[in-house]
Formats: C-alpha cells, structure tokens, sequence
C-alpha cells in the first residue's frame, strides 16, 4: 500500500543537510501518515497538491532570476487527484480497480505558457531550454525539504520494516490471502498481486502500442478502449480489486494500528 502510495506520488529521496524546520517535520509527520494509509485520500491528494505547487512557484522564481519567465502550471496538471489510486473505496475498486489501468486527467496547460515560447528568438529559447532543467531540478530538491519528504520516506521505511516483522501483521496477512484465496485470487498480499497484474498490464500495453514508440496519452487511450485485450485486463482488475476489497479492509486497519504503535515509540 505505501509502496503504492510513494509511486504514485513520483517522490524519490535525496539526503538532507541541516537541521529541518518546524514545518518541514510537521510535513515529515502528515507524509509519513500517508504512506501508512492512515490519513484519507483527500489528505494525500492535498499534500501532493500543494508540493507540486510549491514546486512551480519555486520553478518560477528560478527562471525570473535568469531573466526569463516561466508561468508556474496549475497544480492540477501535475497531480490528478481524481484518479489516484484509492484503496479506502469500494466505489473506486468498482470503477478504477487498483489503479493500474486508469489513463490520468490532468488539467490543460495555460495557454499563455505556450504562446511565450512560441514568441521567443532562437537565442532566448536556447536559454530558456539550457535554465528550466536546473531550475526545476533545485525546486524539487528545495521543495521535498521543505516538506520533510526524505525524512518522511525514512521514517516511513524504518517503521514499516517493524510492521512488516510483526507477529500480529503476518497473521492479518495470513488472513488476507485466505480470505483472497477464497474470493478467488490467490497472492500473497494486494501488493504481489498489484504486481503481477502490472506485468499482465505492462504486457497489455505494448502490443496495443506496437512496441517502443512513444504516443499521446488521450491516443493511446483511445487504442486501450478499442482492443479487447486491454477490456478483458480492466474487467479482471475490477474483479480482482472488488473481490478482495473487504480482505484488504481488515488487513489495513491491522497495518495502520501497528504502523502507528511503532511509530509512538520512536517518538
């Protein structure tokens, strides 16, 4: 479920120097609740919201120090908060499955950040292109400390690591793949089976592509609701979420309860 959770949010780590903030380890601690599951999706969907406008401000401010502009993008279409996967709902395990076949919204792009490219000499444009990867790279970095994101994913780790070791977690595994087994998908835990229909996905996905190239997310969907590989993918990952929607249920109360006695612990 973190796992998950890490991915779709697009967060990596990078070491920090210095001692955080007093907001940066309030946002260590809302993080390291998302990861756990125990903070709504609404929760999660907020703070990726607000990263990645954090994020743009910084990026905009970067280049106006280059002398260029850059017109900071709707948080929207960064993050869709609308399809993100949702463990905590059987309406989205109805609609969407797990999450894995789902084709992103993302809010379109201003127009005005294209028409300023467009209008800017071959030698603007060449510094435009040389200044926005540092730009964006440095506010990445200072946003992911501003919010306490390495330390949350440490934290997070070091803690699920205890979970994941813990007498009463194997046996609320245990149960889910019984219960799974019984509902007619065997794994052993929603996470394997998340990924094995990845793979079966992945599989999917390229013959409908025809391979290595690259198309347009709203042309490849198009090809998606086409093929009848790709339906018969989409109606097995509905089921597959459906049917084991209240084994997981169970199993992540049980994570988060132990998930959050460890984590008092360590503080």
């Amino acid at each position: 479920m973190a796992v998950a959770a890490m991915a779709a949010a697009g967060f990596a780590f990078y070491p920090f120097h210095g001692a955080p903030t007093a907001r940066a380890t309030a946002n260590t601690r809302r993080f390291v609740l998302i990861l756990a599951g125990a903070s709504g999706q609404s929760e999660s969907g907020k703070f990726d919201l607000e990263v990645a406008a954090r994020t743009e401000s910084l990026t905009s401010a970067c280049m106006k120090s280059h002398g260029l502009r850059y017109l900071p993008r709707n948080p929207h279409s960064v993050v869709d908060v609308e399809d993100a996967s949702d463990f905590s709902s059987l309406g989205y395990a109805r609609k969407h499955g797990f999450g894995i076949s789902v084709f992103p919204h993302f809010a379109p792009e201003a127009p005005a950040a294209k028409s300023y490219l467009k209008n800017l000499s071959a030698a603007s444009l060449k510094a435009y292109d040389a200044a926005l990867p540092g730009c964006v790279d440095s506010a990445q970095r200072t946003t992911e400390k501003e919010y306490g994101i390495p330390e949350a994913n440490s934290e997070w780790a070091r803690v699920d690591h205890k979970v994941q070791h813990d007498r009463g977690y194997r046996s609320a595994l245990r149960a889910w793949r019984s219960c799974a087994g019984a509902a007619g998908h065997p794994a052993r835990s929603r996470l394997a089976l998340i990924t094995d229909l990845r793979k079966q996905y992945t599989s999917v996905m390229a013959g409908i592509q025809g391979g290595d190239q690259v198309l347009p997310q709203d042309k490849v969907a198009a090809l998606a609701a086409r093929s009848p590989a790709w339906r018969r993918f989409h109606r097995s990952e509905l089921d597959a979420a459906v049917a084991t929607f209240p084994c997981s249920q169970t199993t992540d109360r049980a994570y988060v309860s132990i998930f959050l006695r460890y984590l008092d612990q360590e503080r």
